[in-house]
């Protein structure tokens, strides 16, 4: 809010209007306003001005440059490939809240078996499942939902206030989330800590981990065995002609 104190109309306050002429630009929940404002006021409705010309308005921009921009309502799959290509460097901070199924759907959706024994814990997920992840599951840059605290029915529960973590799909069509403290993602984003770059490096190795244990191992003297396989196979081919010469005769 600003202070409207000026001669002509009775003083009032008003909505900042930075962002009224964003088409990115929507009404704020209590939600969203809340995120924001745990951030200085100077990164927050940060412009943004790509090599283009192009301008927008993010909700949070840190002092490092990445943009934090906070989602409660449905967000179009071509606008969020839009500000995801804008800004380069950011992460979405999703409300989990939104719609009173999507809970359930993404929790089913998980493998609550960890991947790896790390921390922070990390989990597989099929994506294509639930609407919320499906919503989310195909973008180029993290995802934080946030569902507030965590619920008995939750196939994963958690103690403090939780942020999960979508990682972006890599190559190998695996899908992670980690679970991510909320007062660590503050307190590290607000000290300008790379944190980003630390979740990347702890799901890639729990990843590479599972998938090296997943791989089939060579049997006990693989070679040894291949070698008597083939011995016995030539020695049929040797007989069966034989056999095959008698009967011709």
């Amino acid at each position: 809010m600003i202070a409207k104190c000026g001669q002509l109309r009775v003083w009032h306050w008003a909505h900042r209007g930075k962002r009224n002429c964003d088409p990115w630009w929507e009404n704020e929940t209590e939600w969203h306003r809340a995120w924001k404002n745990r951030f200085p006021e100077h990164w927050q409705e940060r412009s943004h001005q790509s090599e283009n010309g192009e301008k927008h308005v993010a909700d949070v921009k840190t002092d490092r440059g990445l943009v934090l921009e906070f989602q409660h309502s449905l967000l179009p799959p071509g606008e969020r490939e839009a500000r995801e290509k804008f800004y380069q460097k950011m992460v979405w901070i999703v409300d989990g809240r939104r719609r009173k199924r999507d809970r359930k759907q993404f929790f089913a959706c998980l493998d609550a078996r960890a991947v790896g024994n790390g921390e922070p814990r990390i989990v597989s997920v099929l994506w294509k499942e639930g609407a919320l992840l499906r919503d989310w599951g195909a973008g180029r840059v993290p995802v934080y939902f946030d569902f507030g605290d965590s619920e008995p029915e939750d196939a994963l529960s958690f103690d403090t206030p939780t942020l999960l973590r979508l990682n972006p799909c890599g190559p190998n069509g695996k899908m992670y989330l980690s679970l991510v403290s909320k007062t660590s993602f503050l307190d590290a984003h607000l000290k300008g800590e790379p944190f980003e770059e630390t979740c990347i490096e702890a799901i890639q190795r729990a990843a590479a981990d599972r998938v090296s244990k997943q791989a089939p191992q060579p049997l006990p003297d693989f070679e040894r065995y291949t070698a008597s396989l083939e011995r016995a196979a030539s020695f049929l081919a040797r007989h069966c002609d034989n056999a095959a010469g008698s009967f011709s005769s």
